[in-house]
This record gives C-alpha cells, structure tokens and sequence, in this order.
C-alpha cells in the first residue's frame, strides 16, 4: 500500500463526500503538521501520532470561527454536515467546548440547514465539560472497534469505562473499524464474541461498520471483505434488535 494520507494543512478542509455523512466539510482542531490522538490506531489514514510540530499551537475559537465562515461563504452549496475530525482527536483541544459553541453559533446564522458531527475515539467523554459540549452536537459518532484494543487502538484502556461514558451521549452512533493485523483479527469470531457484550453494555442507537478506505499507518494492516462485515451486522442485529446497523 501507499503511504498514510497526508496530514490535512488547514483548520477547515473539503468538503469531502463521506462514506457516512454525505458532503461534510471538515474542521480540523490539532496543532498544525502535527497527528496527536489519544488512540494511536494502526489503520489510521493520518498515520501514527507525532510530537506537537515545532512553533506550532491548538488553533483559538476565533480563528477557527473566521476558517469557518470563509470556508462557507466560499461554498456555492452549503455541505450536508460540518464534522469535527482532522489530525487526531478533536475533544483535546483545551478549548473543546468554546469551541463547539462557536461552532454552532456560526451554523445558526449562515447554515442553519446544515448538521454538526463529530468523529472521536471517545477517551474524553467522561470529563463533564466534554459531555455537555459534545451533548450540543446533532451527531456524535463514536469509536468502538473490535479486537483487542491494545492492538486495535495502539492503547491499553479500561474498555467498561468508555462504554460507560457512551450511555451518557444518548442517542449517539458506534463507528466500528474492522481490519486484521500481522497476529490479530478483528473479524474473527472470537473478537466479535468479545465485542458484541460491550456493545450491549455500550447501547448505541446506531452502529456504522466498515473496513479500510485509504492505505493505514501500518500498511501491514489488511482490509476486511463486505461479506464479513455483513455477517458481523447480522450478529449485531440479533443481538442489538433496536439498533440501526449500516455496513460501509
């Protein structure tokens, strides 16, 4: 595989067309030319995490605000979405939650038809002020993958902690990566046995699955068949009967 797609050098990017969120346009939190997660996940499109690049910083509320509104008044049609993604983990920002009002404030005078998300890996959401502001986006698209996390994610964490935390960002969505490493697999029938009970514990309203798109940061890491990922939402949807399972 190629190497990792390059780190995105602006505070606000595409629009892309997204897999799960149609047309988003995305805004970018991290420190620029720089990859900080509190995952450091091996399929990651972005590549592994960095050091904080010399002379750079997390971007302030108004300068975020002011890439927004010239993003979309450069716009000939609005985006379906603005998502918060980018280079890592956008709740670590120091600011997160300013942010977000600012954010929201700027949809509401010049897009008001257009939907705020946000992709995160969640490690953040039980810290109050990240919950209350995350509580004010329109989606919240969470990540909760299968296999064993410390492989996975490239973190050892307290799985029933997360899953705990996710309760409280009702109703909310799991993105749930599947691919397979060098000695692992998150697909097998053993990880997804695994998985399935912290789902339950974790109850989402939805639960998006889907397998590599653009070459990862491990290129080692391989891509996992549609016809698996059908199966593994088959086994979600007996488990999980009142959940909206989609297979990307």
């Amino acid at each position: 595989m190629a190497d990792a797609t390059p780190l995105s050098e602006t505070m606000v990017y595409g629009p892309v067309r997204s897999r799960r969120l149609g047309v988003s346009l995305g805004v970018n939190l991290l420190p620029q030319r720089s990859k900080i997660c509190s995952f450091d996940c091996p399929y990651c499109q972005c590549g592994f995490n960095t050091p904080r690049a010399p002379g750079s910083r997390w971007p302030s509320p108004d300068e975020v605000v002011h890439s927004l509104t010239r993003a979309l008044a450069r716009l000939p049609v609005l985006p379906d979405w603005i998502t918060f993604s980018g280079n890592g983990e956008p709740t670590l920002h120091p600011r997160f939650a300013v942010v977000v009002d600012r954010v929201l404030a700027v949809r509401a005078e010049v897009a008001v038809k257009t939907r705020v998300a946000i992709l995160s890996n969640g490690l953040s959401a039980g810290e109050q002020s990240v919950r209350a502001a995350l509580m004010r986006l329109d989606s919240r698209i969470m990540k909760l993958d299968p296999g064993p996390m410390e492989r996975v994610n490239g973190v050892r964490d307290d799985a029933d902690r997360v899953v705990t935390a996710y309760r409280a960002l009702k109703p909310y969505t799991v993105q749930a990566m599947v691919v397979r490493g060098r000695d692992w697999d998150g697909s097998s029938d053993a990880s997804l046995a695994a998985w399935l009970p912290l789902l339950v514990r974790a109850d989402p309203d939805a639960v998006q699955l889907y397998s590599l798109a653009r070459p990862p940061a491990d290129a080692s890491v391989q891509n996992v068949p549609r016809e698996r990922l059908d199966e593994m939402a088959i086994a979600i949807r007996k488990t999980l009967p009142q959940c909206r399972v989609e297979v990307f």
